[in-house]
């Protein structure tokens, strides 16, 4: 019994330095993405080329998703704010996939955009199916 609550004591520590060590690399990722903005303000580098850096600097070091992680845990308002962020992203991504299936059609692939419209739709119902049965049982 002594052993199984020592073991505990170290898992429960454990995870606890895991997550000060999240955070901690969330801090320094954009302690250093500020510093690359103050760089390319002070020395007049192009905006285009420092945003884009900053962007692909935040998905490969996973920072955007610490970033909508440390939002969404803000009591009461931060699921708020994760969904007032999400949705133009959202709309932009459904807009894309219209504009595309528009030219889609008119090249003349009317056939393959109604095979991939239907797979997508019978995927969805899966998902939503399987969600409604998950939550009945």
């Amino acid at each position: 019994m002594v052993d199984e609550v020592k073991e505990l004591e170290k898992e429960i520590s454990s995870e606890g330095g895991l997550l000060r060590n999240k955070i901690l690399r969330v801090i320094v990722l954009f302690i250093l993405a500020a510093i690359l903005i103050a760089f390319g303000i002070h020395y007049r580098w192009d905006k285009r080329l420092v945003g884009i850096g900053i962007f692909l600097f935040g998905l490969v070091s996973e920072g955007w998703s610490s970033l909508i992680g440390l939002l969404g845990s803000i009591p009461v308002v931060g699921h708020i704010i994760i969904k007032f962020i999400a949705l133009p992203l959202l709309f932009i991504v459904n807009g894309v996939g219209n504009v595309i299936v528009f030219l889609a059609i008119k090249m003349g692939y009317r056939k393959e955009v109604v095979d991939t419209k239907l797979l997508a739709w019978t995927f969805a119902g899966g998902i939503l199916l399987g969600f409604i049965v998950g939550e009945l049982l």
